[in-house]
């Protein structure tokens, strides 16, 4: 943004011991609903917190890695009393810290790492302890890759990494209509409707007192839904019948109630725990410990083995593969085909009626056919006329085939009755079979079939349950190892390095720094005329010493540097260039070339104003300038030819006032790019020119 345009924000910083104990009552975002899931996981408010620290709570019932980041995050800003925008003073300066940040983006494979970036703020100085952790954890990245690198890209690493994305959380599942939960304890209901288990399952509460209203009503039940569960105690006044199955109270879980969901879970992520394996056999490959010590304790390959088993007998929807079971694949293949096999029973009789009856020779003497010839003969009056060896013949045909169809539909004998219902009054040709019959029947194959899977799912579910766990906390793991491998990555390709925390000095001193932006584009393309421009350069302020060169002389009191020359872009490529390495420093991240800094409390940047302004901004501007030179805050201050809002003769003027208005604060620096140094000087007090240095800009670089 332009000088006209920058802005101006006023920070109300707190005192630490002024900062309010943090609970889970006073965190922003946290509900008394959410509170409530997250002590019944965590068990102490104590254990919640330090979840939310680490933007652990992702693994928790109800909450999403996305929420756990945002959550870390003001967590972070409520007890560092600290946020971006208290370093970051002006949006110029905000902008490269967006571009950086983009250009980090490149090399984080999932949108975690992504959200992970935007906590890695710069630090002032009061932060220095944290800094150098996130110091310590990048030298750990870059090591670790440069390290193994090779080796981890043979099992095409990036892309594993990449698919960490596609994790399918424990959703709401769809409302089951085919089952319902019925008891008799307002109890167990009430546990029913807290666990807010009602949006996927009808339940209903029951009488259990009058023995003949209490089977009429599971009789209903039977009849109306393909699976019954009664949750109670009174399990002894509870008919039989094949579709209701029994519950004890202390069984009241997800896994019992809704097995469906953790089951779809681990169908849906197949492929994730496949990935998740891969990128585990890789890391343990690599044989290091002491770089990535912080992830491998969560590593366990039993563990990985057993979650591999569970999930291999589901296919990628959630369904129970074939062959696992066979009563299953048997009840399911009667389910599915069961009016093929309906059809296939009828087709049966019909044949077998027309092969026997038309082979036969059948009398019927004259009398009966003249009778046959009656005006007021109906079709029942005819079958009188039917010889009772056909009557025999088709009703034996007839047990037959439905005694086939019996075992074709794997039911057992005693279950010959509700086969009886299946013969109509009024036997007819085709032969139908009767539709009470098969409706019966239909109810009856559907129930056990969703009565056996239910309960086989109810066991998957048991199991998955106890392996989910530790799937949310090994994927929440090598979602944080992508991001520490992405830093890595990208220090790597940029040829950058820890810098250096200043213990006496302030500013900054680096040697050989390359521009970040530069860097990027020859990167992408290695041929292109930006490629060629990507020179190091020197540049420093204040009074650090950097043994690699002496460009900053012992005893040094510079604290503002106009930077003045005739070449294109070299001026304003440096400030660049400079503010690009104390964000990333301050940000406790690898910076290029060599590079010693104290971290500046507060960071200012203003580019280069397209024009002259009016006089109600220029005196904005100016107040600006004014109030920032005059706060205590250890402050840099970059601007790239601050006299294009005004006039030359003017500006000599005011940037010879405003220049010394910074220096007369030791806490201020500066670096400005001028054209007007000539005419600057003289107007500047004589005792603090010994505070500036101009350095001059050609061709060659520095």
């Amino acid at each position: 943004m332009a000088f006209t345009e920058s802005v101006k924000i006023t920070v109300k910083s707190t005192p630490l011991n002024e900062i309010p104990p943090i609970r889970l009552d006073n965190f922003p975002g946290i509900g008394q609903k959410s509170k409530e899931k997250l002590l019944e996981y965590y068990t102490t408010e104590e254990r919640a917190l330090e979840s939310l620290k680490q933007g652990l709570v992702g693994c928790a019932p109800g909450f999403t890695f996305k929420q756990a980041l945002r959550f870390s995050q003001t967590y972070f800003e409520m007890i560092e009393g600290i946020s971006v925008s208290d370093v970051i003073r002006t949006a110029d300066m905000m902008d490269i810290y967006s571009q950086i940040q983009k250009i980090i983006m490149q090399y984080t494979k999932t949108e975690y790492s992504k959200q992970k970036l935007q906590f890695y703020g710069p630090l002032p100085s009061s932060k220095i302890p944290l800094i150098m952790e996130r110091q310590s954890y990048f030298r750990r990245a870059l090591d670790f890759y440069n390290r193994y690198e090779t080796l981890l890209e043979g099992h095409n690493f990036v892309s594993l990494l990449k698919n960490l994305n596609a994790f399918h959380p424990l959703d709401a599942y769809p409302r089951i209509k085919s089952r319902i939960y019925v008891s008799d304890s307002a109890k167990i209901l009430s546990q029913l409707h807290t666990y807010e288990f009602s949006k996927s399952i009808a339940i209903e509460q029951i009488q259990l007192e009058n023995d003949q209203e209490i089977y009429r009503a599971f009789q209903h039940y039977a009849k109306n839904f393909d699976v019954v569960l009664y949750v109670g105690t009174s399990t002894n006044k509870i008919p039989d019948f094949p579709n209701v199955v029994s519950i004890s109270p202390k069984d009241i879980t997800a896994e019992t109630i809704i097995p469906e969901q953790i089951i779809k879970l681990f169908g849906f992520n197949k492929e994730l725990i496949q990935n998740l394996i891969k990128i585990v056999v890789a890391i343990k490959n690599t044989k290091e410990k002491d770089l990535i010590h912080n992830f491998l304790p969560i590593i366990d390959l039993q563990k990985l083995k057993k979650i591999k088993e569970n999930a291999s007998i589901l296919d990628n929807s959630g369904n129970i593969h074939e062959g696992v079971d066979l009563d299953l694949d048997c009840y399911q293949q009667d389910h599915t085909r069961f009016s093929s096999i309906i059809s296939e029973c009828e087709g049966r009789i019909n044949k077998e009626i027309q092969k026997e009856i038309g082979d036969r020779s059948i009398e019927i003497q004259g009398k009966q056919i003249l009778n046959l010839f009656r005006t007021d003969m109906t079709a029942e009056s005819m079958r009188s006329y039917i010889p009772a060896e056909v009557d025999e013949l088709i009703t034996e045909i007839i047990q037959k085939n439905l005694d086939l169809l019996r075992k074709d539909l794997h039911l057992p004998t005693s279950m010959e009755e509700t086969f009886t219902k299946l013969i109509p009054e009024v036997i007819e040709y085709p032969f139908q079979l009767a539709d009470e019959g098969v409706d019966i029947l239909t109810k009856t194959v559907s129930a056990r079939f969703a009565t056996f899977k239910y309960s086989m799912m109810v066991q998957i579910a048991r199991e998955l349950a106890q392996t989910y766990q530790y799937l949310l906390e090994l994927h929440q793991t090598l979602l944080e190892f992508e991001f520490f491998y992405a830093i890595g990555h990208f220090a790597h390709d940029f040829h950058l390095q820890i810098p250096h925390i200043s213990p006496t000095g302030r500013g900054f001193n680096g040697t050989g720094i390359l521009n970040l932006f530069l860097q990027n584009a020859s990167n992408q393309s290695p041929t292109s005329i930006e490629s060629e421009a990507s020179v190091p350069i020197r540049y420093a302020l204040g009074t650090i010493q950097n043994p690699a060169d002496l460009f900053v002389q012992p005893h040094s009191k510079i604290r503002l540097a106009l930077l003045t020359g005739s070449n294109s872009g070299g001026k304003t490529m440096c400030l660049l260039t400079s503010a690009q390495c104390i964000l990333l420093a301050q940000m406790g991240f690898p910076t290029s070339g060599n590079f010693y800094f104290y971290p500046f409390d507060e960071l200012y940047y203003f580019k280069k104003s397209s024009g002259q302004i009016s006089a109600g901004a220029f005196e904005t501007t100016l107040l600006q300038f004014v109030e920032m030179a005059q706060s205590n805050a250890n402050k840099i201050i970059i601007a790239d030819e601050l006299e294009a809002i005004t006039e030359p003769n003017a500006a000599a003027k005011v940037l010879g006032g405003i220049f010394s208005l910074i220096l007369q604060n030791p806490n201020n620096y500066g670096i400005f790019v001028t054209h007007l140094v000539e005419m600057i000087i003289p107007e500047i007090d004589f005792t603090i020119k010994e505070l500036i240095r101009i350095d001059g800009i050609e061709a060659k670089g520095l």
